[in-house]
């Protein structure tokens, strides 16, 4: 999904523009979408393996007309082939931090989702100063043995590729990863999960590179390495969520994330997977909005929530 599906005056009162962010191991872009008439600090969305700073056209127009979106592109932590070391998650928690401070951006919230979730975290844990609110789904301890054993297979492809990569091969090497990411069991009954998963496997479908090569490196080796910091966080007001049907972070990958942070409201959401932002738009929307302006969440539909004690 992209910034120009969504319709054509849905930001007539909006400005929408890529900031580049200096950093000294890559430059890359930020979008930043700001309404003319703003309430609360600005929120940093910090997306998931594979995701961009265009993923997120559904959520900018629910939320961009009344709160300034700041959507940086974070570098892959290491790209096939490249020669420099990778990076950690330091690293990318210290290149986020670069956008918010070359925008001049003082204080913000912040929703990170999936391997986006460690570097909102973190963010959280050395900056609760800054954070005003933290918002966190798809979060996990560690991965999945299913995703870890995809990973492992990810960089055993890296160090000997394949000669030749078809179209062909792509789309079956992206069927096995939206399987492994994606509830298809549940998506059977429920056709906004199926759906979700479609545009997850098209687009990596398109990829002119192995996808599972590339997901490995953009991000997801990373969570081989302790993606949930010791330590706790406190002083932050946090949101951690999932769909019910979630087998890539179940809800007890994500229970066991919200018990690090005391006072923290965990949400379920009923009839949803992994993909909450393509799957139910609206709601997830709205449980950012109400968690953003402290509303409560216990009368959501099709929602549970609860406070961490």
């Amino acid at each position: 999904m992209h910034a120009t599906d969504v319709d054509a005056d849905t930001f007539t009162e909006t400005g929408i523009r890529d900031h580049e962010i200096a950093w000294p191991s890559a430059s890359y872009p930020c979008r930043v979408v700001t309404p003319r008439a703003t309430t609360g600090e600005p929120l940093l969305v910090l997306g998931g393996g594979l995701q961009n700073r265009h993923s997120w056209a559904r959520l900018e127009r629910h939320l961009a007309p009344h709160r300034t979106v700041l959507i940086p592109d974070l570098p892959p932590a290491r790209s096939p082939g490249q020669a420099r070391a990778s990076l950690s998650w330091d690293d990318l928690t210290a290149a986020a931090l670069s956008a918010v401070d070359q925008l001049s951006v003082p204080r913000f919230a912040v929703l990170a989702v999936s391997s986006g979730y460690p570097i909102g975290y973190r963010l959280a844990q050395r900056h609760p100063d800054r954070v005003t609110r933290l918002m966190l789904f798809g979060a996990a301890p560690h991965p999945s043995p299913r995703l870890t054993a995809l990973i492992h297979e990810g960089l055993r492809r890296e160090a000997a590729p394949t000669p030749a990569d078809s179209p062909a091969a792509r789309r079956r090497t992206a069927a096995e990863l939206v399987d492994v990411l994606t509830n298809t069991r549940a998506a059977e009954h429920h056709l906004l999960i199926k759906a979700a998963a479609r545009v997850m496997l098209d687009q990596l479908t398109a990829s002119p590179h192995d996808p599972l090569v590339r997901y490995v490196f953009d991000r997801g080796f990373l969570l081989l390495r302790d993606p949930l910091p010791a330590g706790g966080i406190s002083g932050v007001p946090a949101l951690v969520g999932v769909g019910e049907h979630d087998t890539a972070t179940t809800v007890e990958d994500n229970r066991a994330v919200a018990a690090t942070i005391p006072g923290a409201t965990f949400l379920v959401m009923r009839n949803a997977d992994h993909l909450l932002h393509l799957e139910r738009d609206a709601d997830f929307a709205a449980a950012l909005t109400r968690f953003l302006h402290g509303a409560p969440l216990d009368d959501l539909p099709d929602c549970t929530a609860e406070i961490i004690p």
